[in-house]
């Protein structure tokens, strides 16, 4: 489900400029609109067309949102069942924010959440690397700029977007 939802938000990223032009051109239809109403002509189906130009650019960008929130959600549930899994194991490759073994890492990273931004930046970084049913995942744990119980975390599984991609923040009263 998760690729499929990728492929369509790609596919309609693509359309965004057009999107944006059509917009503009409606902008141009709506004031046109308003010349030629005053020239007593039919200007109704020409404010209707600029009206719709100008909307769709609003509806398909709430589309594209909705899509990217839904692939983030499942990508984080999906996140949270292979931690959950027994045979999972996470190696710490460095010792950024303490020493832990693989079973207090996954503890740790279950507790991972949607966040609302809050226009800061990520400091310290710790890559871990998650092994699952002979598969290797890389998981970037960041630190918070300005909370520094909060943590940023990176998954590179789905790599939407970028080689990975935030699928939620954790607090955390362990790291270091």
């Amino acid at each position: 489900m998760i690729e499929i939802l990728k492929n369509i938000y790609s596919f309609s990223f693509h359309f965004l400029p057009y999107s944006f032009v059509l917009a503009f051109i409606g902008v141009v239809i709506l004031l046109i609109s308003n010349i030629v109403e005053s020239l007593k002509k039919n200007s109704e189906k020409l404010r209707l067309t600029g009206i719709f130009f100008l909307l769709q650019l609003f509806i398909f960008a709430i589309i594209l949102v909705i899509i990217q929130t839904t692939i983030i959600t499942k990508i984080r549930n999906e996140f949270i069942i292979i931690l959950k899994n027994p045979d999972t194991q996470i190696i710490q490759n460095d010792q950024t924010f303490g020493k832990f073994t693989s079973a207090e890492m996954k503890i740790e990273l279950q507790k991972i959440k949607e966040s609302q931004p809050h226009h800061s930046g990520t400091e310290r970084e710790m890559q871990l690397v998650l092994l699952t049913n002979g598969k290797t995942y890389n998981i970037k744990v960041a630190q918070d700029e300005y909370d520094k119980k909060e943590y940023w975390i990176f998954f590179d599984k789905y790599g939407f977007g970028q080689s990975s991609e935030e699928i939620g923040r954790i607090k955390s009263e362990k790291f270091k």
